[in-house]
């Protein structure tokens, strides 16, 4: 199942939509800059339709440049995807503590998680 995923804080000052934190998506959701940028993660190839602002707040952002150290993010900005080579349960479970406004999100040390969730 696909869905938005927007931060409490940021939902209550949009509020253009449900309080669930999410919204059902439609062909309409693509088109202008601000439309949802597709995240394609790890090995499974899950793909994620993020709001553009939930990638350039902490922790993605910071996630992010730690991918690109290892060269594990790839853009194609034509199509406005993102390919990150991380886990797909750890990068949804960023998701979902975002969307429930989780303030200890920004207080983790992402190298230490993105290197927990590398072994096999």
């Amino acid at each position: 199942m696909d869905c938005l995923i927007l931060p409490v804080s940021i939902l209550k000052e949009r509020c253009s939509f449900s309080r669930r934190g999410y919204r059902a998506l439609s062909d309409e959701d693509f088109g202008d800059s601000d439309d949802p940028v597709t995240v394609v993660v790890g090995k499974e190839k899950r793909e994620f339709l993020v709001e553009p602002f939930v990638l350039e707040e902490n922790p993605f952002r910071v996630l992010i440049d730690l991918l690109k150290e290892d060269n594990c993010v790839n853009y194609i900005k034509k199509k406005r995807v993102v390919y990150v080579d991380v886990d797909v349960i750890l990068f949804e479970h960023m998701l979902w503590l975002m969307k429930n406004d989780c303030s200890y999100l920004f207080q983790l040390n992402l190298r230490e998680i993105v290197d927990f969730y590398a072994q096999e």
